[in-house]
């Protein structure tokens, strides 16, 4: 784990945590996608960047300006997070925070998504087919987003999670190529 998810990660357990025992889990995803999308806009990325040499004044005057943009959009437990990230100086980690939740989120729903990388488009019937192919593999639900690579020349590439299965021809030649040539 890299060192802002070690430090995002009890952020994002205890939203989790909370979200699930209130049954808000969807609810809580969408007001952690607001916060990062907040977060990562560059006037206030580069702010959140100067917030460590100012002092409490401006970390608080801050805050307030960041629930202001979010005013509506997170209920009062995901303005209390975020003003906790704030007094620990921690506003830096709502993206991998957001990430983490995710990553909970589809643990606990035992969803994972599947990105599948063709030389030419798949049917609907061989979309039905690796997604069913998948879910069994994975022993999870498979939301599988499909994209075209011409390079790929053939096959096909699949990823899901940690798992890559790289069955295109493009990889095939490649091997082939550097066992060829030692």
């Amino acid at each position: 784990m890299s060192d802002l998810q070690t430090i995002a990660y009890p952020y994002a357990k205890a939203a989790f945590d909370f979200a699930r025992d209130a049954s808000q889990l969807e609810a809580w995803e969408n007001m952690l996608v607001v916060m990062k999308e907040v977060a990562q806009a560059p006037t206030l990325a580069s702010q959140i960047e100067a917030l460590d040499m100012l002092g409490p004044d401006a970390h608080d005057a801050f805050t307030q300006s960041f629930l202001a943009i979010c005013d509506g959009l997170i209920d009062e437990h995901g303005q209390n997070l975020l003003k906790l990230m704030a007094e620990n100086g921690r506003l830096g980690v709502i993206p991998q925070v957001t990430e983490l939740y995710q990553s909970f989120k589809a643990e606990f729903e035992r969803t994972i998504d599947a990105f599948v990388t063709t030389a030419e488009p798949l049917e609907e019937q061989q979309q039905q087919s690796l997604t069913q192919a998948l879910e069994r593999k994975l022993n999870r639900s498979v939301a599988l987003t499909c994209q075209v690579d011409k390079s790929l020349v053939g096959g096909i590439k699949i990823t899901a999670g940690e798992l890559v299965i790289d069955g295109s021809l493009k990889s095939a030649i490649n091997r082939l190529s550097s066992r060829l040539e030692v």
